[in-house]
């Protein structure tokens, strides 16, 4: 089983996992609807300029495609800048 949350920097002094409309991704690797709708999303933050990275006992690393077999994987919203 996959998850997919996002990581809103403005928001993880209240909440480290918060998501901004309280939402997460969850997926079976082995059911297709669930996996295609995951990546869907996961292109959906990356074209709006979220960055992805996987998450697992390896730390945090930075990814640019979705792959299912990931358990967990944590969008952070584009910082803006000037």
């Amino acid at each position: 089983m996959g998850k997919m949350m996002t990581l809103n920097i403005m928001r993880q002094t209240f909440k480290e996992w918060a998501l901004p409309d309280e939402a997460e991704v969850t997926w079976d690797v082995n059911n297709n609807p669930e996996v295609t709708y995951a990546e869907k999303k996961f292109r959906e933050y990356l074209a709006d300029g979220w960055l992805a990275y996987s998450d697992d006992h390896k730390g945090r690393i930075q990814i640019f495609n979705f792959n299912p077999k990931l358990e967990m994987i944590v969008l952070m919203s584009p910082l803006g800048g000037g």
